[in-house]
């Protein structure tokens, strides 16, 4: 029972977390029923972070210090997948071409000018957003963006014959999909609570709305790609988790001008 949530964190994270037994492609699948409640993790520790910041520092150079440290606790592994799937995707080429690129090492313009934009996009939002406000984007943001790889595996074939996320897709079992939303929808909650307690924007909503408006752009983003391919790969899922989190703090700056 545990090597499941394990999982999902290894592959999450770039904490050491030993994983013990064989792994069937039955675990991979069923680990990203965790994912959200991993993303959930994650949000939570960075909206400590950035409260704890913002007592002695500017919000923007709170917002530039939780951003760096999120990408290397996640060792940058969705990142990665957002440069080269750009990289991919914007070179115009054929799609077996496309797959190339996507695979090779070496950055393009296209990478790098994406992972820039999203890093400032993250950056500027977090910023602008107060202590309360910044509950929901980064706990229901960041469930969200975890809740992605279930469907994308789920509803999309795997677009190459071999890959890094290839064994996660030999099952097609519900069991991890159901288990994803319902540990989105816990997330969801969580971060809804803790915006009404707080009193920020949107109240107990707010994780719920930057939650859809994260997950729909990038399941947009992630169906062009898709259909362009033929399907989706491990760096488009890492596309739609960078993506997703971007949004969701766009979308707690909108909740903010909203409600104001």
């Amino acid at each position: 029972m545990l090597r499941r949530p394990t999982l999902a964190v290894t592959f999450l994270t770039g904490i050491p977390v030993p994983v013990k037994g064989d792994v069937s492609p039955a675990d991979l699948w069923a680990s990203m029923g965790w994912y959200p409640l991993v993303g959930l993790a994650l949000g939570a520790a960075a909206w400590g972070f950035f409260s704890g910041l913002t007592t002695f520092l500017p919000s923007l150079v709170a917002a530039v210090i939780v951003v760096l440290v999120l990408e290397l606790v996640t060792r940058g592994l969705h990142m990665d997948g957002l440069m080269d799937t750009c990289d991919g995707f914007f070179s115009g080429a054929p799609r077996e071409r496309v797959l190339e690129i996507m695979k090779d090492h070496n950055v393009g313009a296209m990478g790098v000018v994406a992972a820039v934009l999203i890093l400032l996009l993250k950056v500027a939002a977090l910023g602008a957003l107060t202590r309360a406000d910044a509950a929901a984007p980064l706990l229901a943001g960041w469930a969200a963006a975890r809740a992605l790889p279930a469907p994308d595996v789920y509803f999309w074939p795997y677009a190459r014959a071999e890959g890094t996320g290839e064994a996660f897709t030999r099952e097609h079992t519900t069991g991890p999909l159901v288990m994803a939303a319902g540990s989105l929808g816990a997330a969801i909650v969580v971060a809804g609570l803790l915006a009404l307690a707080l009193g920020s924007a949107g109240s107990w909503f707010a994780g719920l709305f930057v939650a859809l408006i994260a997950m729909a752009v990038a399941l947009l983003a992630q169906a062009a790609v898709a259909k362009k391919l033929g399907g989706q790969t491990g760096d488009v899922y890492g596309l739609g988790i960078e993506l997703a989190e971007a949004v969701a703090l766009v979308a707690g700056c909108a909740l903010v001008k909203l409600a104001g």
